[in-house]
Parts: C-alpha cells; sequence; structure tokens
C-alpha cells in the first residue's frame, strides 16, 4: 500500500515524543467553543476539538496522570489492581540521561483539574526490553517504548481496570492447539479505536480522540499507526476499543508523526507488553 510505504519514510525522520475523529451532536456539550474557527492557523494542532469526558466514571476513572518529579507528566492506565501502563520514554530524565528512580512517579487515577479518584506513589518499574532513553524517540526505541508500573497502593480493587478483549490473542493457524506465547501471539484488530490522554494544551483535564482508524501495523501487529492526533502529554495513554457496552485496552501511545501538516498517532499493541502484565500482576 502506498500509504505504508509513507509510514514507513516518515518513521525514519519524524517522531516525536508525545505524550480526529467524528463526535455525535450529543458530544458536543463538552468541547471548547471558546475559540472561533479562524483563530489558530490550519496547520496548528491542539486538542480543543476533543470531548472530555467525567474521570469519576468507568472506564475513565482507571485512566489517570503520571506525575515524573513534579516536572513532567505522561498519561497511564490501569491495567490491573496494582499496575499502570504507560510509555517508557516518559521515564527517561534528559537531564540526567538516565531512567528516574521508581520513588519520584506518582499515578492519579481519575484525575481531573487537581482532584483524582485515586493516588499511588510507583514501588517499581518494568521497560520494554532493548528500551535506551539515550537514543532518543527513533526507530531503535520505538518497538520497546513501554513502561509497567507497579503502584504501593491496589488502585484498580476499587476503581477497576482495563483489559484486553477475551478473544484478542489469537494462536497463529499452524498452532491452533496450541496456547498463543509470545513468538507466535497473533491478534484479531477492529480498525476503529479511541485515545485518551492528558495533553499538553489541557493536562488537567481527560479528553478522547474518538472514531479514529488503525491506518496500518508493523512488526507482525506490534506497531500500530492510527489516525488520532496525539500531543505531548498523550504519551502512555491508552488505545481503546469498544465491544458491545465495555471498553477495551488494545494498546499504549507512544509517539507521533507529522506528514502534510497532520500529526498522527503511533502506539504499540498489547501483544508487546502483555507477556509481561501477565508474569507481574496478581
Amino acid at each position: 500500500m502506498i500509504w505504508q510505504r509513507t509510514l514507513a519514510a516518515y518513521m525514519i525522520g519524524f517522531f516525536f515524543a508525545l505524550g480526529a475523529g467524528t463526535i455525535d451532536a450529543s458530544a458536543q456539550s463538552s468541547i471548547r467553543k471558546d475559540l472561533p474557527a479562524n483563530a489558530l492557523p490550519k496547520n496548528s494542532v491542539t486538542s480543543f476539538h476533543r470531548r472530555s469526558v467525567a474521570s469519576d466514571e468507568m472506564p475513565w476513572q482507571a485512566i489517570g496522570r503520571v506525575n515524573i518529579g513534579g516536572r513532567a507528566h505522561c498519561s497511564g492506565t490501569l491495567v490491573a489492581e496494582n499496575v499502570v501502563l504507560t510509555a517508557a520514554h516518559c521515564l527517561f530524565s534528559r537531564r540526567d540521561q538516565k531512567m528516574v528512580v521508581p520513588g519520584i512517579v506518582h499515578f492519579l487515577a481519575g484525575y481531573s483539574k487537581g482532584e483524582y479518584k485515586g493516588h499511588s506513589k510507583v514501588k517499581s518499574y518494568i521497560v520494554g526490553d532493548g528500551y535506551d532513553g539515550s537514543k532518543g524517540a527513533g526507530r531503535a526505541n520505538l518497538p520497546h517504548d513501554w513502561a509497567l508500573l507497579t503502584l504501593e497502593v491496589s488502585l484498580g480493587e476499587d476503581l477497576g481496570f482495563l483489559t484486553v478483549p477475551s478473544n484478542w490473542f489469537n494462536p497463529s493457524p499452524e498452532d491452533t492447539d496450541q496456547p498463543p506465547t509470545t513468538e507466535r501471539r497473533r491478534i484479531s484488530i477492529d480498525s476503529n479505536v479511541t485515545t485518551a490522554g492528558y495533553p499538553g494544551d489541557r493536562k488537567h483535564i481527560l479528553s478522547l480522540e474518538e472514531d479514529c482508524d488503525i491506518l496500518t501495523t508493523a512488526g507482525e501487529g506490534r506497531i500500530l499507526f492510527t489516525s488520532c492526533v496525539a500531543l505531548n502529554g498523550d504519551s502512555g495513554g491508552p488505545i481503546l476499543q469498544k465491544n458491545a457496552d465495555d471498553w477495551h485496552i488494545i494498546g499504549v501511545q507512544t509517539s507521533a508523526l507529522k506528514a502534510n501538516n497532520k500529526i498522527s498517532g503511533v502506539g504499540l499493541s498489547a501483544i508487546v507488553y502483555q507477556p509481561y502484565l501477565d508474569s507481574i500482576s496478581p
């Protein structure tokens, strides 16, 4: 496909550390209306079109801010009672050129305008094998840019947490009678997705990129390229799908690429981190 070749080319030179869709009429009330349509240049990327959501309801209360040393923030999601999924680059200190110590990382579940449903410090974390923050947001780090934070407090016991759909992992055709392993896992992807996060221009409220598409994948489904616009602060936020009335997480936002004055999202699918989550979650 032409789009796949275009994306591959842009992967080399246009990755940005992070952090559009159609919205129905019932959602219009929560969209910013204080800026006229012509207030910003056409190539200015903002989150003002996004719908904000109430962070005291599921599944949104399972999503929150990952605060790092009071200096920076990313987004994150409870994926087990005491485990939060985010992006590895959020935990790399550019100033010190090393990963931060867990003790300065805090997770605020259901964060909204200074209030939150739950808070915990991080007692430990793991990142993707091969992740090296000193290499920046390039191709070498892209497949490994995920982190699982183990919390001191099991916030998910009361607030709930998000999981992948039960039928999402499938064995490859030649192994139909075998359980899927890390190497053989295949995924069943619905192309429609929603992303959530705390972007830098509205960092105190959770907002959604809705009705996006997975444009293409790479690495046997491990890397997802979406039409969701992603900004600073969205890093670590979930890539979501809704099945019937239930929301599920299928991946994590990690970076973005710019093509023709549009910034689109790049993420990693659950196939990358789920085996590690299975090994550390209760």
